[in-house]
Parts: structure tokens; sequence; C-alpha cells
């Protein structure tokens, strides 16, 4: 498991099959735990850490069935090898029907039980690498809010955490939805300012002549409509955090008069000739690099150098898919709902295609898709969700630029024209296209399901039109069962 310690407990109530249990793991480096019962073994995942189970079938007090079954309802990411003295194919299939990983039948060598902790161990490896991040949170796992196992983000938490005690002015640029706020309240939340207001405004969301007065404010009567004074988010920020998200769409008028309030610290409501003294920081926000707005004159240089002091890049969720299963877990483990339905997990179906997919709104799409999909779990583990289908232009451009998404994506785009291409020279003939592309049957037909292909789409014309004219006839009969399965 490379650097990770997996942390095995090992239940049984004989000790010295604990004991023998116990230096075998210790001697493959593993970390190990005994319990004598299922009852303490239960009491003991409650600490959400344990990686592997392996537990003996007969115990004092609930057998070891249905500790598995205890364990696969409450912790179904951690993995149980059952331990039995029995041979007998029923007990087996009762073993493996209870969620067990595999069984040991009584003698067992070491490399038998080293085998099957091997295989076990490797298969959970993405939930292994959850928990064992999470216990070295404090370490620079997780921060503000943020969670991240990539060099990247952990250079951005250490930027965060060099600058928050600062005053300096900070830009975080990086694609809508990679958690530019969340950069901006960690700030503010770990500097000496964490008292003072945290002042937002999104600079997109106004147009012009109301984002002026949203920000500099107004006096009674400065303009129709105006019939009380109001005070701006710039005045709002005194002793705390200003944070200017989307400032990209900020006007170069704009960026002139707050250019002037950054510098001087002072700020004059519309309608007023007072001018107010502030004390803020500022973090600003974009969805863009600034440096080419400024290369194309829509940006002042003089603004940009005012508030680009301490630059901050996050990456797109396509570049730290890594992070994916981390983010899911977190996502459950604080999703109210999810909380309430007791859902714990996401299956490997699902999870694979979170992994492989593009993310072009990057987590803020990734917590909308969770956000469905929990609402249709009626399970404890998340086995279907409904991925969002790119559109044709997306598609081609993707296609056509392998620097707009990763290898991976690249490969499959490719790949999935490639099977388009061979289904249609072979009218959708299923052992023939795959003879043809080197693939066997079973390998076709499952590629075809992951890229939504359909053989009766590649078929000719005349046997489309003829097979529609046949369910067209035979829809006019009532139609029956032909086996109690399909009922």
């Amino acid at each position: 498991m490379d650097h990770l310690t997996p942390q095995i407990l090992v239940v049984d109530d004989e000790e010295i099959i604990c004991q023998q249990l116990q230096r075998l793991y210790t001697y493959s480096d593993y970390a190990v735990e005994v319990a004598h019962s299922g009852e303490a073994a239960l009491e003991r995942l409650e600490k959400r850490d344990i990686d592997l189970v392996v537990t003996d079938i007969r115990l004092p007090g609930i057998s070891g069935v249905d500790l598995t079954l205890e364990i696969k309802k409450k912790y179904s990411d951690v993995p149980v090898i059952v331990i039995t003295g029995h041979a007998a194919i029923d007990c087996a299939v009762e073993v493996l029907k209870s969620g067990a990983s595999d069984f040991i039948v009584k003698p067992f060598g070491a490399e038998a039980i080293q085998e099957s902790t091997r295989a076990a161990l490797e298969k959970a490896r993405v939930f292994i690498e959850i928990r064992h991040l999470r216990r070295s949170l404090r370490g620079g796992g997780e921060f503000g809010g943020m969670l991240s196992k990539t060099p990247e983000m952990h250079r951005v938490f250490e930027i965060v955490r060099m600058v928050a005690p600062t005053d300096m002015t900070v830009l975080v640029e990086g694609e809508t939805g990679t958690g530019k706020e969340l950069v901006a309240s960690a700030i503010h939340y770990h500097s000496p300012r964490r008292d003072g207001p945290f002042a937002t405004i999104n600079c997109a969301g106004f147009p012009e002549t109301l984002l002026e007065s949203e920000l500099f404010g107004y006096e009674q009567g400065a303009f129709t409509g105006a019939e009380r004074a109001r005070a701006g988010k710039i005045e709002l920020a005194h002793g705390g955090t200003l944070f200017l998200d989307e400032i990209e769409s900020m006007s170069l008028l704009m960026q002139s008069k707050l250019l002037r309030v950054l510098e001087d610290q002072k700020v004059q409501r519309l309608g007023g000739n007072r001018q107010i003294h502030v004390d803020m920081r500022v973090i600003a926000a974009s969805n863009v690099p600034l440096d080419a707005l400024v290369a194309q004159g829509k940006m002042r240089s003089d603004f940009y150098y005012r508030i680009n002091v301490i630059p901050i890049r996050l990456i797109p969720l396509r570049d730290r898919r890594e992070d994916i299963p981390l983010l899911v877990d977190d996502f459950l483990r604080h999703h109210r709902v999810a909380i309430q339905k007791g859902i714990t997990g996401m299956s490997r179906g699902p999870m694979s295609r979170l992994m492989q997919y593009h993310w072009p709104g990057n987590i803020r799409e990734l917590q909308n898709i969770l956000e469905k999909s929990i609402v249709m779990t009626t399970g404890d583990v998340i086995d279907k969700i409904e991925m969002p289908m790119l559109s044709p232009v997306a598609e081609d451009r993707r296609a056509l630029d392998p620097l707009a998404n990763t290898l991976n994506d690249w490969l499959m785009e490719h790949e999935k024209q490639y099977l388009i291409q061979q289904l249609g020279s072979y009218q959708g003939k299923i052992a023939l296209t795959a003879k043809n592309s080197g693939l066997g049957i079973r390998t076709l037909t499952r590629k075809m399901r992951q890229y939504g292909l359909e053989k009766k789409d590649f078929r000719p014309k005349a046997d489309q039109n003829a097979q529609s004219l046949n369910e067209g006839t035979s829809n006019n009969h009532v139609a029956r069962p032909r086996h109690p399965r399909s009922s």
C-alpha cells in the first residue's frame, strides 16, 4: 500500500489466534489491534479509522456473520475477512452473502491470510487513503473548508497561512466553481480581522450604475428612488475584509474609481461630499487570467498591479481528480439529508464515472450532482448517479484540442470516435466489429454501454425502417411476459 500503514482489527476470542495474527501482520508492516468479541469490535470501529477487519466466525455474543452484516451496514467501505473452521459450501455462501470480502478455512497458512489481506486492502485503497488523510489533516490535508491531497493545493494552503496575518491584497484566480470564495474566507477567518465583517460582492451581478451604488453607497436623494442614505460594501467592510468576486467584469471607469479608494483608503457616497475613512483588507477573484485582460486593454495596468500583490491560482477539478473520493466522502459526512438517510458512501461504478468526467463546473458541479444523487438514493450507498451531457460544441472542442482536457479524457474521446467509425463500417454487427477491432465481444459491448452507443443506430436505413415497422405492428398486440422474471 505504498506509504500507507493499514490499520487491521483482529476479532477472535482465542488469545493464541490473536497473538499469531498480530505477529504475522506486524511483521508485514501493518498496524494491528485486537478485540475479543463482536461487541468490542463494533465499539472500536466507531473511531472510523480501521481499514480491515479479520474475524472468526464463532464469537461470544454476536457471531462473525452478524458482525460482518453490521459492518457492511454501518461501515460499508471497510472490508471483512472471515475465518471459519468449516469448509462446507453452505458456510462459505453464508459468509460471502453477509458481505465478507473473503473467507479463510482453518487451519490456514501464512501465505493464504497474507494474500487474502493484500487483495482486500488493494480493493479498498481509495477509502484507506481517505481515512489516512483524515488522520493527518493537521498536517495540511484540510484548510478553511478546502480538502486536497495534491501538492498544488497544499501550496495554496501554505500561501493562505502565510498571507492571512498580513493586510496584503490578494488576487485569487481560477475557473468557475473552483472555490475562490472559500480561499477568501479562509484568509479572512485566519487573520486578525476575523472578528470584523467579511463583505462580499459579485461585480458581474450588477449593471455598472448599480454596482457603483452597491460599492460606494449613497446619500438620501442622490438619485430617483434613493429615499434614505445607505452605506456601500466598501464602507461596510471597515475593520474587516472586502471580497470582490468576478472583478474581471468591472469597467475601466469603475476600476479607476475603485483604485482611488484603494490608494486613499477613503470612500465618498454617491450624492455626498464627505470622505469616509475605511480600514479594510481587499481580496479580489477572477474566473480568467487578468494579465490577458491588461494586454487586451480591458483592464487598467495600475489597477491590476494594485490588486495583484499576492496571486493565488486554483487548479480545476479535472487536474486534481485524486481529490474526488475525498470530496465525495466529506460532502456525504456533512450533508443534512445524507446524514438523515444514513448514506455513508458511493459504490465503485458511480465513483468511476465521477473520476472520468471532465468537470467544466468544477467542485460546484460535483456538489450539485451529489445533491441530486442523495435525494434519489434509497439505500445507504449511492449506486446510481446521473451525469450531465456535454453540448456537441463542447464535445467537438475537447476532441480537437488535447490541451483542453486530461490525457485520459482525450484518449477516451478518441476511443469513442474509433468505435463509432468501426461500428459504422460493419453496420453495427458486434461480432464482426469486435474481431476487426481486436477486441473481445464482452469488451466491445461494455465499451458501447460506457459511451452510450447502440448497435441499432449503425444498421442500414432499410433495416432500421423494417425494425420500426415490426415494432409498430407488435404494439397492436397485448404484450405478455415470456418469463416470470420479466414481469
